[in-house]
């Protein structure tokens, strides 16, 4: 996601793009993206400031942590950044993450990377098929959502035995 800065124009300017995972460097297996991931980014230039705002989308399709069944889900990211050049001494240690320091040429800025980071902080550490999923059995592995099984739940940690028998 390669943006030339030099040939945006004074005033505003609307890019979009749609870029697959590879090209964004995601490679986790356990994600699986449903088509491309779509950026609209607006950049405004002022004299030598450039300060830009957008927002990422994407479908994925994600494993229910409790049953393992499927799940769609859609992801929106906003984000602002901001463009400068001639980083200050004073400033070398501060790590802000919406500003980015251009080196003497700043021509060419590749957002894949901040981008990319953006989409992964959107994404659900535990999905879920529904708030109300049962998830599976501990013994058997049925699917509780789908039918009722005969275990016994009041198997207790073997851990406990040994204070039972001070209760008994």
């Amino acid at each position: 996601m390669i943006v030339a800065l030099n040939e945006l124009e004074e005033g505003t300017a609307r890019l979009d793009w749609e870029e697959t995972p590879e090209e964004l460097h995601i490679q986790d297996e356990d994600l699986q993206f449903v088509g491309p991931i779509r950026t609209q980014i607006e950049f405004v230039k002022i004299g030598e400031s450039i300060s830009a705002s957008g927002r990422t989308n994407a479908d994925l399709r994600l494993e229910c942590v409790r049953c393992l069944e499927p799940v769609s889900f859609s992801l929106s990211s906003d984000f602002k950044f901001v463009f400068q050049k001639n980083r200050p001494e004073s400033m070398a240690d501060d790590e802000d993450e919406t500003m980015i320091w251009l080196d003497e040429s700043g021509d060419k800025v590749d957002l894949g990377k901040e981008i990319k980071d953006y989409i992964l902080l959107e994404m659900p550490l535990n999905p879920l098929c529904k708030t109300s999923c049962e998830g599976l059995c501990p013994i058997c592995g049925e699917d509780l959502n789908q039918t009722q099984c005969n275990c016994s739940s009041t198997q207790t940690d073997p851990r406990w035995e040994a204070l039972r028998a001070f209760k008994d």
